[in-house]
């Protein structure tokens, strides 16, 4: 069993189960997940008091979504988490946890770069994919270099950039809650940095892969020392036509950076592993702002056995596939508009306000995703179990009731 103490996890050689592992990561991570420089999706980190959230209030709020018994479908997480294969790795790396990684930093960019078909030296490894978007905007932006993004999109990159003095634009999205690329491209002329969160957090919804590589080539023929940024954060889950990744042009071009999370569809957002594919030269700028054994011996581990375990990850897939069909429907038949709801979350259109209505819902055991001005009326909800999204309905028929 293992037993929390004084913060730290002591592990006896009795066997550790998934769901007693779990349960003490989960535990042990509060501290963790405190910190305002945090780049948990769905707990999008706060940068001063322009943030759209205060820090004290983000902490409040993750005070009562983790109370016992509380439903959380509030920060786009994996409700299964990692799969057992990730969990016996794990296990088995302990006895490495006196040491500092280096051999498995090395097998984890081989068996990234193996399956995305490119070499180990156009890997980056990051605390998550945050780290290694903070990275990239501090290595293209500048005061006169623009970050430029949709809005709403993942907030922390360029939090981030206004945090450091980098001016950011932002380009409403469209009224399918899509990101204008054509407005963006516009505005990327001189910028330093691009964002495109495909599919984009918090609205769910996707450029198909081609409009994507036709977005990047018009921002590159207009500004060729801007640096294009595409997140695929939520890649796995996507079903619609024509959507793929470009991860064919961040191999070939240094101007472009492809980034995936390993917190998504491999349920391991609480371990903190991300990874970039870019060109070597790249790779160097950003490395400039990276720390040192960013990754812990036990995640990298995890990571590894991640990978190859294709079945959790299919499940995974299926089980999402199915919990969205089942809220989707139960929205439609009240009348109400949802976005495309490419990924395991989605927006609804509430027609009230979306910050009431979340505080509402926590009130009644049920923790959604906070409001994401301008877009007020809109409620973000994460796709828990069945079971749990099943309750959880029932406490949304209560409160959207005429």
């Amino acid at each position: 069993m293992s037993v929390a103490r004084h913060g730290r996890i002591i592990v006896s050689p009795m066997a550790v189960s998934r769901r007693d592992f779990l349960a003490t990561v989960g535990a042990g991570s509060a501290g963790v997940l405190a910190s305002p420089l945090i780049h948990a999706r769905g707990r999008e980190a706060a940068f001063g008091a322009d943030a759209p959230q205060g820090v004290e209030e983000r902490k409040a709020d993750r005070r009562m979504a983790s109370r016992p018994g509380v439903i959380r479908i509030d920060s786009n997480e994996n409700p299964v988490g990692p799969g057992e294969r990730a969990i016996a790795a794990v296990q088995g790396a302990f006895t490495q946890a006196n040491r500092y990684p280096v051999l498995l930093e090395d097998d984890l960019k081989d068996a990234i770069a193996k399956i995305h078909g490119t070499t180990a030296d156009q890997v980056i490894l990051g605390c998550g994919s945050g780290e290694l978007l903070r990275s990239a905007v501090q290595a293209f932006t500048a005061k006169d270099r623009a970050y430029v993004a949709p809005a709403p999109t993942f907030e922390t990159p360029g939090q981030f950039a206004a945090f450091i003095g980098t001016p950011v634009n932002t380009v409403p999205v469209d009224k399918v809650l899509s990101a204008d690329l054509d407005a963006m491209a516009k505005a990327a002329r001189g910028a330093g940095l691009v964002y495109l969160c495909n599919p984009n957090n918090p609205t769910a919804t996707v450029h198909s892969k081609q409009d994507v590589v036709a977005f990047v080539n018009a921002v590159l023929a207009a500004s060729p020392q801007t640096t294009v940024l595409i997140d695929e954060a939520y890649f796995e889950y996507v079903e619609a036509p024509g959507y793929g990744t470009v991860m064919a042009l961040a191999i070939d071009n240094p101007r472009v950076i492809v980034a995936r999370t390993f917190s998504k569809v491999f349920g391991m957002a609480g371990l903190r592993v991300g990874y970039a594919i870019a060109k070597k030269e790249t790779i160097a700028k950003m490395t400039s702002y990276q720390l040192a054994s960013n990754i812990s011996q036990l995640s990298l581990a995890a990571a590894v056995a991640a990978l190859a375990d294709t079945a959790h990850v299919a499940a995974e897939v299926k089980r999402n596939r199915e919990v969205k069909a089942f809220t989707r429907k139960f929205f439609s038949a009240l009348g109400l508009t949802m976005s495309a709801a490419e990924a395991n979350f989605m927006m609804v259109d509430i027609r009230r306000d979306a910050k009431a209505f979340k505080t509402a819902c926590l009130e009644k055991g049920v923790a959604i995703g906070r409001a994401f001005p301008p877009l007020t009326t809109q409620a973000r909800i994460s796709f828990g179990t069945m079971a749990e999204m099943q309750k959880a309905v029932e406490v949304f028929r209560a409160l959207l009731a005429p």
